[in-house]
């Protein structure tokens, strides 16, 4: 689905919000803050090795609007896909994936890679560190080069990261995690049907 657009199929919010969407982006953020009040791991911290392997997110309040949009191409030709997670437990590491696919270019796909350390800071809270980042195909970078900083301050996830949130088998296909960064963005994640669960890639 093409970035002009609003909102794209996976819930996350790309453009102006007329007042339907913003009644939507209500209902939902309602219905996790719902689902956060049956939150049954107060301390998800003591454990991440049960968060560790991947996740696939279904929904974001992460904006990119106005100039943004249009610097990044994403008015017209760039098409924004899946956004994954892989959580290294063993090594305190967070590698978030976000898939581009460029219309006109015989279908180029790519994908940015970032890199991130964690640390755990109280019993729901960890601190993130960004570490590096790669953007692939060559013909990716090349769109994306004089923007490239702007692209990364979006999606840039240094800072902190609560997990409000943890189904109560998180290690099972489907279930659900709940996370509030510092930025006042809120992310729901869920286990793809065949996930990783080990502690490295």
């Amino acid at each position: 689905m093409l970035i002009r657009r609003n909102d794209d199929r996976n819930g996350r919010t790309i453009g102006p919000t007329s007042n339907r969407q913003a009644a939507k982006k209500a209902r939902i953020l309602a219905l996790i803050a719902e689902l956060e009040q049956h939150n049954t791991h107060k301390a998800p911290t003591a454990d991440l090795d049960s968060v560790a392997g991947d996740w696939r997110l279904l929904y974001s309040t992460i904006t990119i609007t106005g100039v943004k949009r249009t610097k990044l191409g994403l008015r017209e030709f760039v098409r924004l896909g899946e956004f994954t997670q892989h959580i290294d437990a063993a090594n305190s590491l967070a590698v978030n994936r976000i898939e581009f696919s460029v219309t006109g270019l015989s279908a180029l796909r790519g994908s940015l890679t970032i890199r991130a350390q964690y640390e755990v800071v109280s019993d729901a809270r960890v601190g993130i560190t960004y570490l590096d980042s790669a953007l692939v195909p060559a013909q990716l970078q090349k769109i994306f080069e004089a923007n490239l900083p702007l692209l990364l301050s979006i999606f840039n996830p240094e800072g902190h990261l609560d997990i409000t949130y943890l189904d109560a088998q998180p290690a099972g296909p489907g279930a659900w995690r709940v996370g509030r960064d510092n930025k006042g963005n809120v992310f729901l994640l869920e286990r793809p049907a065949s996930p990783s669960n080990s502690s490295s890639s």
